[in-house]
């Protein structure tokens, strides 16, 4: 039951997400940079350690088509902008960001996920796998009801799910 509440809650919070960016929804605008700062991320490893730059610029924002302008906006960038530099930034909401991190893969990618942990979920709930002192895999999946339909249903919904994230996340 637990997949299967985690996989509404993800999928309720990414639809509206993947809807926006592939609508394009947002304002287009151009963000005159005032100061650009570097950050470093540390990630820690089992046996090494790497980082990462990040970088934010901070300037006045304008919006291409109206008079609606903000100061003091912050926007994580692929690299550093010099002073006056203009970049195009797109404000969604309450936030800014540029317009390639709008990245709709990713959140279709979740989304192929959650397709996998409700068939995940499904199997749980209809052979008792994954219960405290319940059956294990093998046995579980010998004892699903009418298994010659549901067990290629649940396996392909499996399977289709965690292809479909492979492919969203690299192809799009």
């Amino acid at each position: 039951m637990g997949l299967l509440l985690t996989a509404t809650a993800i999928a309720t919070v990414t639809i509206p997400e993947l809807r926006s960016e592939l609508a394009g929804d947002g304002t287009t605008g151009t963000l005159t940079v005032s100061s650009c700062e570097t950050h470093t991320r540390t990630h820690y490893g089992t046996r090494r350690r790497s980082s990462e730059l990040k970088f934010s610029c901070t300037g006045s924002w304008t919006a291409q088509h109206g008079a609606t302008s903000y100061q003091n906006i912050e926007v994580d960038t692929s690299s550093r902008f010099e002073a006056g530099s203009k970049i195009p930034v797109v404000q969604v909401e309450d936030t800014f960001e540029q317009p390639q991190d709008r990245d709709p893969g990713d959140d279709a990618a979740i989304l192929a996920l959650c397709l996998s942990l409700l068939a995940s979920g499904i199997f749980c709930l209809l052979t008792g796998f994954g219960s405290r002192n319940g059956p294990g895999f093998t046995a579980s999946w010998n004892s699903l009801p009418a298994s010659s339909i549901t067990g290629p249903l649940v396996g392909g919904l499996f399977t289709l799910g965690i292809l479909a994230a492979a492919v969203c996340a690299v192809a799009l």
